[in-house]
């Protein structure tokens, strides 16, 4: 037994560097790894197009507060805005938040609306706005765009609905002939570089 105590030693000292050597090498493929891994995620980012989004541009104009609008932003202040908008010499004398709400089951909408007349026939402008959580009413550059243009023998335009939303209008005498134009921008920009007073007393 004592004359193979130094073979043995020595088998268990091979085993052991053979062990220290494989977690070495273990660890240096994982090491490698993980920085090919991150050299990787870096190259991928780097070619990716890093999209960022564009902050919330909504102005305060009202809060609906029970069945009534409580306007803090004055309407007067949005008649120019909604001269500029049109862009064609349309007088605007008339600026409105009305509710869109075909039935009690779909959630009201709210539009700014500008009304009208351009050369003797009328027309009006509806935007649709952003509803809070606590009923505040704001105008993004955003919101949907809608014109009504009325015919020469057409003397006034609704607006008509599905739902909640603006679909398109038609002539109040529904008469042969009348009719409203119906035009939808995506976007606008009626409040765009427009300062507006608060008009609310905290």
């Amino acid at each position: 037994m004592s004359d193979n105590t130094p073979t043995y030693n020595r088998l268990l000292s091979v085993l052991k560097l053979s062990i220290l050597l494989l977690l070495f090498a273990c660890v240096g493929s994982a090491c490698s790894g993980r920085e090919a891994f991150s050299e990787e995620s870096e190259a991928q980012a780097e070619g990716e197009e890093v999209i960022e989004e564009e902050p919330y541009d909504g102005k305060l104009l009202a809060q609906v507060v029970f069945d009534s609008i409580d306007y803090i932003a004055p309407r007067q202040e949005l008649l120019q805005p909604f001269i500029r908008e049109f862009g064609d010499g349309t007088v605007v004398d008339k600026v409105m938040i009305n509710k869109v709400q075909e039935s009690k089951e779909d959630e009201p909408a709210y539009y700014l609306v500008g009304l009208g007349i351009l050369n003797g026939a009328f027309k009006s402008m509806a935007l649709e706005l952003d509803v809070s959580s606590d009923n505040s009413l704001y105008l993004s550059s955003k919101g949907e765009k809608h014109i009504c243009e009325a015919a020469i023998d057409c003397n006034f335009c609704y607006f008509t609905f599905s739902g909640n939303k603006i679909i398109g209008c038609e002539c109040s005498s529904r008469e042969a002939g009348t009719n409203c134009r119906h035009t939808v921008s995506q976007t606008n920009n009626l409040l765009q570089g427009v300062e507006l007073r608060n008009t609310r007393k905290d």
